[in-house]
């Protein structure tokens, strides 16, 4: 057994090799870093500062989950989310299931939520004097859980319809809740994206990024960051209405 000063550094690719030895990779992992520190860092071949999904590296107790930030990204939005949940003071306590306080294989939660209106969504391009956006949502759960007997991250997507030219007040109103089974609620993100049908690959104009533990229930105001995370310029009051419902799947 290692003296705890030990701490390790595992690259990318090991984090998926060491997760697919055994059945009892994860659990093995997590209780070793109860004890040891252990870093994880994104592959080197990714020359382009891509990123990989933080989640699972999260899930299983890594203390330093190193992300390049050179190029926003969803990991870098994920980010974001989990360290805001206290302020940005730098750090956050682990999650309970990877403290061993939790098991592992929690109840899941369903969450619903259905996207009513929006206010000051910002267009694309600054520079597009004649553009007005044609904003929609896309709605992401980010999680962790076990199939197979290995644990693997997890990503759902749903997504409202598009409000043509309208960045001002746009009103979805929508009447059906988007659904979504969360298996470790104290380890998954929900993404919150806005987007311009106007702009082809979806790519993202705005984005936030809430732990689903930190998520309330009712009607909630949820701001909008620009691709840096801040809310300045065209972001200072761009924000999202949303009706969300959490319960238990008994």
């Amino acid at each position: 057994i290692l003296p705890p000063s030990h701490m390790h550094s595992i690259a990318e690719k090991k984090i998926k090799k060491i997760l697919k030895k055994d059945s009892e990779s994860g659990s093995k992992w997590r209780i070793y870093n109860m004890t040891h520190m252990t870093r994880t860092y994104p592959a080197g071949k990714r020359i382009d500062s891509s990123n990989y999904n933080p989640i699972i590296p999260w899930a299983v107790g890594s203390q330093m989950v190193a992300l390049n930030f050179q190029s926003p990204s969803t990991a870098s939005y994920l980010n974001d989310g989990r360290f805001r949940q206290n302020g940005h003071c730098g750090y956050v306590l682990k999650p309970p299931s990877a403290k061993g306080i939790l098991p592992l294989h929690q109840e899941p939660l369903i969450v619903r939520i259905r996207i009513l209106s929006g206010s000051c969504l910002p267009k694309h391009n600054e520079s597009s004097v004649d553009r007005i956006i044609d904003p929609f949502i896309k709605i992401r759960v980010h999680d962790a859980l076990v199939e197979n007997c290995k644990e693997v991250h997890q990503a759902l997507s749903k997504k409202t319809k598009y409000i043509d030219n309208n960045g001002f007040n746009p009103v979805w109103a929508e009447e059906k809740f988007h659904e979504f089974e969360v298996h470790l609620p104290d380890v998954a993100i929900m993404e919150f994206l806005l987007l311009d049908s106007n702009v082809g690959n979806d790519e993202v104009v705005g984005f936030s990024a809430i732990p689903v533990s930190c998520l309330r229930r009712g009607y909630r105001s949820i701001l909008i960051r620009n691709k840096q995370a801040c809310r300045t310029g065209r972001f200072d009051f761009a924000m999202i209405l949303a009706d969300i419902q959490i319960c238990s799947t008994e």
